[in-house]
């Protein structure tokens, strides 16, 4: 009686352990974004002398004297190549654990969201409705809900859904009364589904920070957990953030999807390299390669003057000098991750440029010092021990003596460790 006892609890206890691998695997795949797909980065992230991975010092000493030597109001300023950082500059007595308030980069960050959701069928395909991924209680009314039967995920992620200017990028008393209660609402989803969408859903582009909060709602409501909460679980924590935050969040606990991240520097510079390796990080895979080639692959115009479609899923298509392509998560006053896939190469900055000159101080330090920083053979002017010397001197020096901040710096554009705004978790009310 015992021995068949013992032979039924060790047969109990096989089936529970048999159930509990099954259910570890299962985790296991739903925690990897992309179980089918290999996973292999060229190199792993961390940091290198400039030489050895073909990157001319002596054109960014040049570069540091630049932004030493002129009024250009940059916090800082990293390249990696290969995914080895091997530039890392800071103003203003800032240092690496400062996190950045990084203004619309937070939506490129927020489109890597919806896709770790979509990868791990939380959420349904791009081309799906909004309407099909949100409760119906969220729409004010049933005609609302139809409207947006009409407009698909693709379509938010690429500015081609609602038909809602805000300042600054429109001036007109209109655009201020629509932000300012678009900043003031208690549900900021609810209201940006109360907006008209644009005559032409999918072709028409307008960039406006309402639309994103869209995409937030679908994660948030699919997930039960915030943006920033999301974010550690499945991005941030795994690539080793530290002292993220996310401001602005609204009554109802959703997240300001399109500002209001604030991230360090480095790793901003990680989120590039995160996609340089096509959603690769350290031999998992966050975020699937198809969704990281079709972020950057551009699909409609912002302009409609301009000869090429130049925008994706919240990444902008840049084209520099020498033929280089640039995807960048571009944020106001300076804020920049671009990474150049044939290259290697990713490039971040964060600055507090108010007149307006950000994008043509970006592209002059890429076309006249990173660019030739790659293309260049080292100089034979002096040694490389000497080389290194002075930029280490220069990066030094750039860091006790320039300063970015003014009289009239918003207390959001100073970087720091402490938090500046508070937090909820999200329990979903719908």
């Amino acid at each position: 009686m015992w021995h068949h006892a013992h032979r039924v609890e060790r047969w109990a206890a096989s089936r529970v352990a048999l159930a509990i691998a099954v259910a570890a695997l299962a985790i296991d795949s739903w925690s990897s974004t992309a179980t089918a797909e290999t996973c292999v980065a060229k190199s792993s992230f961390g940091f290198d002398d400039p030489e050895r991975q073909r990157v001319n010092v002596q054109k960014l000493l040049e570069l540091t004297q630049w932004l030493r030597d002129n009024p250009i109001p940059v916090l800082s300023l990293t390249v990696s190549r290969n995914g080895k950082v091997v530039y890392e500059l800071y103003t203003s007595r800032v240092d690496r654990s400062a996190a950045h308030y990084v203004m619309s980069v937070t939506k490129s960050v927020t489109a890597a969201l919806v896709g770790v959701a979509q990868d791990r069928k939380l959420i349904k395909a791009p081309d799906s409705s909004v309407a099909d991924n949100l409760p119906a209680a969220v729409f004010a009314t049933p005609q609302s809900l139809n409207r947006f039967k009409t407009v698909s995920v693709k379509d938010v992620l690429g500015m081609s859904a609602l038909d809602a200017p805000l300042t600054p990028h429109v001036k007109t008393p209109e655009a201020k009364a629509r932000s300012d209660k678009f900043f003031d609402s208690a549900n900021r989803l609810k209201f940006a589904l109360e907006q008209a969408t644009l005559p032409r859903v999918g072709k028409d582009f307008q960039y406006t920070d309402v639309t994103p909060i869209i995409a937030a709602g679908i994660v948030q409501l699919a997930t039960n957990k915030t943006l920033l909460d999301f974010g550690r679980e499945v991005l941030f924590g795994p690539m080793g953030f530290e002292n993220e935050e996310w401001m602005h969040q609204d009554g109802a606990g959703y997240d300001n999807a399109s500002y209001g991240l604030r991230l360090r520097p480095i790793d901003m510079q990680k989120f590039g390299i995160l996609f340089l390796n096509n959603g690769c990080w350290s031999g998992r895979q966050l975020i699937s390669r198809s969704w990281v080639a079709t972020s950057f692959k551009p699909w409609i115009k912002s302009n409609s003057n301009n000869r090429e479609v130049n925008y994706g899923w919240y990444w902008w298509t840049d084209w520099f000098s020498s033929g280089w392509v640039g995807h960048t998560a571009n944020g106001w006053k300076g804020q920049r991750i671009t990474a150049v896939p044939d290259k290697g190469v990713v490039v971040t900055m964060t600055g507090i440029v108010e007149d307006g000159t950000e994008s043509t101080i970006y592209r002059d330090l890429f076309n006249r010092f990173i660019i030739p920083a790659i293309e260049m053979k080292p100089s034979p002017s002096m040694s490389m021990a000497e080389q290194k010397l002075r930029l280490a001197t220069a990066l030094k020096d750039i860091s006790a003596n320039k300063t970015a901040f003014g009289p009239t710096t918003e207390s959001r554009m100073l970087p720091s460790v402490a938090r500046k705004g508070t937090h909820k978790g999200f329990l979903r009310s719908h």
